[in-house]
């Protein structure tokens, strides 16, 4: 994982430019990540430089306006990173918070996008196929891993930078320094509620008073284990919807634990060893949930070439209202797992799938008690995720399989999807993730 992203700046004079802020920031700057420059381009006469010219005034001000949504919107993530750039914007309009092209004012941004998820940021730039900025385009592209707060100090640093270059050319009262002040000067209640905001994707300084005032309702009811996972979820323009069924859903699913006939305590202890890993769990949360779902296989002695069943750990049941986004609540009850799925109609492999990533989210947080399941792949999510995927369709076990096939084609993983009772994606994704690397 890469736990760099630097701007480097050479403030120069602009006596073209007429606009003060414009003209005080002028400036050469690199962008990297790690050791790889997201700056560098392509000039009209074909040479390359790593460097572009232009005024930072714009890009931080981007910055401290869009600051509780750069930190804190980790929807995005349910998206794949090949539609993270910005000739999707109109698809994707959250790109013009992510994206340092939603910058504009006529400069040159490279096509980057930053998403956060948890512990980490995902940062992915592309380069540009056409030459939408004129004599330059963007040749470089790629995607990293950095440490979420690696990340927030780079972008404190390049407004801190600029609001220190205003501040010597003359220009200390800017509409940037005012921004930047309600942003470092929020107490924890205004933190607070600006991430419950944004991680809807609003900005919560022109967020409507309704809207204020049932997220502000809604934080003080849930428990304080699932507000976060809610408001990364739940459908924005039915909050209180989405709540009422979170808390209808939290009573089922306490219920629905009994039907399960198992303990959760021989999984807790099988996997303990892996959820206390905060290195690999930070930069690698799939490879904890991969390792957490072949210790579970291993102490109940399933070979990689079994079904497993999660029925006997969780226990399911439903609830006819919609959902209005929440993919599903889990609660733990006397060591117990219940489960309700936002929708059971999904099918069967969509629903095993659903009762595995349930109890990935248990298994990886044995202190919780209760879970909203989320679309967002937050560090959580990843986990949950790999867990059920190792699960329910092990990667060693697919390769055992289509090795006695002797193909590894589609109609041979769609063979495999049907032995293992999953779906034909989940199995693409352990061959690509795992499979193909490992022969590469």
């Amino acid at each position: 994982m890469s736990t760099i992203f630097e701007l480097r700046i050479e403030w120069l004079d602009a006596p073209g430019v007429s606009t003060s802020e414009l003209a005080a920031t002028w400036a050469r700057y690199e962008i990297w990540v790690g050791n790889r420059c997201v700056t560098q381009v392509e000039t009209a006469d074909g040479t390359f430089r790593r460097s572009v010219f232009g005024s930072l005034y714009p890009l931080a001000e981007w910055i401290a306006s869009n600051w509780w949504v750069l930190t804190s919107h980790i929807r995005p993530s349910a998206i794949d990173t090949r539609y993270w750039t910005w000739p999707n914007v109109r698809t994707y309009p959250w790109l013009t918070q992510h994206n340092f092209r939603g910058a504009g004012d006529g400069m040159a941004w490279p096509d980057l996008t930053l998403v956060p998820e948890g512990a980490i940021t995902r940062i992915v730039w592309a380069p540009d196929t056409e030459r939408p900025l004129g004599p330059i385009s963007f040749a470089s592209g790629g995607g990293a891993l950095v440490r979420a707060e690696e990340a927030k100090q780079g972008l404190v640093r390049l407004v801190d930078n600029v609001l220190d270059r205003l501040a010597e050319e003359g220009l200390p009262k800017t509409r940037l320094a005012e921004e930047w002040t309600a942003v470092a000067k929020a107490d924890h209640d205004e933190q607070e509620f600006c991430s419950m905001v944004a991680r809807l994707g609003l900005d919560p300084y022109s967020v409507n008073d309704q809207t204020a005032a049932d997220v502000i309702a809604i934080a003080s009811r849930l428990p304080g284990e699932l507000v976060e996972d809610f408001f990364d979820t739940a459908d924005a323009s039915a909050l209180i919807e989405a709540a009422e069924w979170t808390r209808r859903a939290t009573a089922i699913a306490e219920r629905a634990s009994s039907k399960a006939s198992l303990s959760l305590q021989p999984l807790y202890d099988a996997v303990a060893s892996h959820v206390e890993e905060p290195a690999v769990e930070i930069e690698r949360p799939w490879e904890t949930g991969y390792a957490m779902a072949r210790r579970v296989r291993h102490e109940l002695g399933v070979s990689n070439t079994d079904r497993f069943d999660t029925t006997p750990w969780v226990g399911v049941s439903d609830t006819s209202a919609p959902s209005n986004g929440i993919q599903g609540l889990t609660t733990v009850r006397q060591g117990r797992c219940g489960l309700v799925l936002g929708d059971l109609r999904l099918g069967r492999s969509a629903n095993s799938f659903g009762k595995a990533r349930a109890l990935g989210r248990v298994l990886a947080r044995p202190q919780q008690h209760s879970f909203v399941l989320s679309a967002a792949r937050g560090h959580d999510e990843r986990v949950a995720r790999a867990f059920a995927a190792e699960l329910l369709a092990p990667a060693e076990g697919i390769r055992q399989s289509l090795d006695v096939m002797g193909k590894h084609d589609d109609v041979a993983l769609e063979a495999v999807a049907r032995y293992f009772r999953v779906s034909p994606l989940l199995v693409r994704y352990q061959y690509d993730n795992q499979i193909a690397r490992a022969l590469s």
